[in-house]
């Protein structure tokens, strides 16, 4: 396969690499090589402070927790109930210490291996890093490990730290941050909106115990997960899964939040908080966003005002005809208007949307044969019906349909408009976006349990792909959100 152009600036960025003494020109087609290399990972050192000070936080709580065992155990042999002195619980920087301490990981290593491991086709928790560096020396002197490894409880524990206190999601907000001042995206003023399910590796409505009794007892029970739920696909597919809403720009085509909700939330609950969450996050983004791309499940006039409250922007959804049907007309040379609001004339042609008057209140439609501004190529229309329907007009018939005779249709920014449709367009490409995440950065399945692991889980997969994004825009001057070579040719 052919090798895509290296820059000078890349090649003299490989060469003082003090970590890794191999050539690595030889292995820019391994997918997590140009990643570790190029990326400037220095923008997490404030993650990698807050990330010691609860490390040191966590275990000194580990240790007052041992001491405390160990002494009820030796009260308890010698039949002795020993209360737990006050100095002891205040105090916990010196419970089981050792005299000489000892220096714990380093912080990059293990946020390099997290985020590019997945970039390898594999299912990403603890284990499956772990695996990755003791098992590929390729992989781990690329990430920085030297010397001894890690133990697999250090990746465990990194992997709870990170997760328990939010540095997932600060460092996924670093890194759009980052891309947004390096030009990799820029302010837009269309956003897309859309829901992905995350399957989960528990048991819906599986209860457990919290009172640690081993016999039957009557205390109360909660939830093994208190995010799962069942996520209906249709009426044969199903999973036992949580709920995503992303939330990227029309342009750039790069995830830049998220927000985790239950598995059975209806998809039109879920707009509401990711633009709030979007909202807060970053407020330079949002400032100038008019529109906002989604699916016709999300055409309601609560999303509609949602979407004006939050951004001042406004909803762009196709109409969703929910259980209405199409109803006959009694107008001369009109058959029926459809559940969407579309007038067929008894041609059986669909009429064209030609504007509407406001003080009125009133679509106006026009013949999609004669009419030379919404002339469809290929359609006909008998010369008897041409008669009846329009008594011959050289530009065919006009319609007029009043706004509360259609009520699924937006008055606003109706979606039978030309306009709409032009910007509608943008809408699929979230689900590229999906897609990518899924096969491609392991979203499709999160290994550990409740609403934490899953908002961390999906700040990951964001955060890997605006690593890729960024190392691309660097190589070829193009935003690309995969790591092929082909595409990183193509976009050459």
């Amino acid at each position: 396969m052919a090798m895509p152009i290296i820059s000078q600036q890349t090649q003299s960025a490989l060469i003082p690499f003090p970590l890794i003494p191999h050539q690595w020109e030889r292995f820019l087609d391994v997918p997590f090589v140009l990643p570790a290399l190029t990326f400037p990972w220095s923008i997490f050192r404030g993650i990698e402070q807050e990330y010691y000070q609860h490390l040191y936080a966590s275990l000194r709580k580990e240790r007052m927790n041992r001491s405390d065992k160990a002494s009820n155990a030796n009260g308890s042999a010698l039949g002795l109930e020993l209360p737990t002195p006050i100095e002891q619980v205040d105090d916990t920087s010196g419970v089981g210490r050792s005299q000489s301490g000892r220096k714990p990981h380093n912080f990059m290593p293990m946020m390099r291996a997290f985020e590019l491991a997945r970039l390898m086709y594999v299912e990403i928790m603890a284990e499956s890093v772990y695996l990755q560096v003791r098992s590929n020396p390729l992989f781990a002197e690329a990430c920085g490990f030297t010397g001894k490894f890690p133990s697999y409880r250090s990746f465990a524990r990194f992997d709870q730290i990170m997760t328990d206190f939010g540095l997932w999601e600060k460092a996924r907000q670093l890194v759009v941050e980052f891309n947004l001042k390096q030009g990799v995206i820029e302010t837009e003023d269309t956003l897309v909106a859309d829901t992905t399910h995350v399957e989960a590796e528990a048991t819906y409505g599986k209860q457990m115990k919290t009172c640690g009794h081993n016999e039957d007892c009557d205390c109360p029970k909660v939830p093994t997960d208190d995010n799962v739920g069942i996520v209906r696909k249709s009426t044969a597919v199903s999973y036992v899964g949580h709920k995503v809403s992303l939330l990227s720009g029309a342009k750039g085509q790069l995830p830049l939040t998220r927000e985790v909700c239950k598995g059975g939330e209806h998809d039109a609950l879920t707009l509401q908080p990711t633009l709030e969450r979007f909202k807060s996050e970053f407020e330079e983004l949002a400032e100038p966003v008019r529109y906002v791309l989604a699916d016709g499940i999300y055409q309601t006039p609560g999303n509609q005002k949602v979407t004006k409250d939050v951004l001042g922007a406004k909803l762009l959804a196709p109409i969703n005809p929910r259980n209405r049907k199409d109803k006959s007309s009694d107008a001369r040379g009109i058959d029926k208007i459809d559940r969407y609001g579309v007038p067929h004339c008894i041609a059986g042609h669909k009429m064209e949307l030609k504007g509407c008057d406001l003080k009125k209140e009133q679509y106006i439609f026009t013949c999609p044969v004669h009419n030379p501004q919404a002339k469809q190529e290929g359609l006909v229309c008998p010369h008897h019906k041409h008669i009846e329907c329009c008594n011959g007009a050289t530009q065919g018939r006009v319609f007029r349909i009043d706004f509360s005779t259609t009520p699924q249709v937006d008055p606003e920014f109706p979606q039978h408009s030309r306009t709409f449709y032009t910007l509608y367009d943008a809408r699929t490409g979230i689900e590229r976006i999906i897609g990518m995440l899924k096969d491609g950065y392991s979203l499709r399945r999160v290994h550990k349990r409740g609403r934490k692991a899953v908002e961390a889980h999906g700040d990951q997969c964001i955060l890997c792909m605006h690593v890729m994004a960024y190392c691309a825009h660097v190589q070829v001057g193009t935003v690309n959100r995969g790591w092929t070579r082909s595409r990183l040719k193509r976009a050459q």
